[in-house]
């Protein structure tokens, strides 16, 4: 699938006057004949002008600008580039795993934020086409006559993230323009809501707010504890187990009487497999009270008589 631009130029050689709307299509080349037409229709039938086409290096910028989604790249190229007061920008693209067809339509000001959205179309015919984009142009037209101001979001400490008015618009600093009337900010820290403002935008004025931030107190999580505790387990678990293992091979060995021309002495073997057992069993101790809060602790001894494991608590 190729990616061309077709541009609509203006039928008569007149320059282009104030509220001229210069058009660029892009997508699938099949489509933009379609898309096209229905933008210079719908632009005239309300009352617009259509004005000079974008030069050629102009349109390869505006397309590189949307195919990374940067608008504000996008509208420093209709600024520098175009003879007109607006740029209308369509594109329809058929999807490569599905049967739906992508239709974006952007209006491009060289003094304002770009005004746009973006819908899929299944199976899409072109009356069906034709009555989605439509419908398309009259919201997108109806945002961008509406008064706007701009905000500018700071917070302390910045890098939290901005939900406003519900919608996920970035991360402090950041500064947009927006509907004139009532607004509400929330800033969002990992999951949760640190801070939150209300806040009315004016027209043609920049409101520039700093939100402070605070932090939540940290919490216990909740169903991590016992998967922190496994390896401390399992350590005093083995532990426990030599401590065992020494004191049968300490109290098993067998005592030299000249009964036998050999006996089997274990208690050297027993009493290092058991201080073996010790240390592993301490190590164990100290990772499981790491792990947590407790009000008990594990305990491990041994001595001539027999070795303990356990835990030992404060009453």
């Amino acid at each position: 699938m190729r990616t061309l631009a077709l541009l609509l130029v203006l039928l008569t050689a007149a320059p282009a006057r104030a509220g001229t709307v210069g058009i660029v299509v892009t997508g699938d080349e099949n489509l933009q004949p379609l898309l096209s037409k229905q933008f210079d229709g719908w632009l005239r039938s309300h009352g617009h002008t259509v004005g000079e086409p974008f030069p050629a290096d102009a349109v390869n910028a505006l397309l590189n600008c949307m195919l990374i989604d940067d608008q504000g790249c996008a509208q420093g190229v209709v600024a520098a580039q175009s003879k007109t007061d607006v740029v209308l920008y369509g594109q329809a693209v058929k999807s490569r795993t599905s049967k739906a067809t992508v239709i974006t339509v952007y209006w491009l000001y060289k003094d304002k934020e770009p005004i746009g959205m973006r819908r899929a179309c299944e199976e899409c015919s072109d009356d069906l086409m034709r009555s989605i984009v439509d419908e398309m142009l009259g919201l997108v037209a109806n945002v961008s006559s509406e008064e706007r101001g701009r905000i500018a979001i700071h917070s302390k400490p910045e890098g939290m993230t901005v939900l406003l008015d519900n919608e996920n618009i970035g991360v402090t600093p950041i500064e947009r323009e927006m509907p004139v009337g009532n607004h509400h900010i929330v800033l969002v820290h990992r999951g949760q809501r640190v801070g939150e403002r209300a806040l009315k935008v004016q027209p043609d004025v920049t409101a520039e707010i700093t939100i402070p931030v605070t932090m939540p107190k940290d919490t216990p999580e909740t169903g991590g504890e016992e998967a922190s505790k496994v390896v401390p387990g399992l350590v005093l678990g083995l532990g426990g187990a030599a401590i065992a293992t020494g004191a049968v091979l300490y109290f098993t060995s067998e005592v030299d009487d000249g009964s036998k021309p050999m006996y089997r002495d274990t208690k050297p073997l027993g009493l290092g497999v058991a201080a073996g057992g010790v240390v592993l069993a301490s190590l164990g101790a100290y990772l499981w009270l790491r792990s947590g809060p407790t009000d008990s602790t594990p305990v491990a001894t041994i001595d001539r008589h027999g070795g303990i494991i356990g835990w030992a608590r404060a009453f």
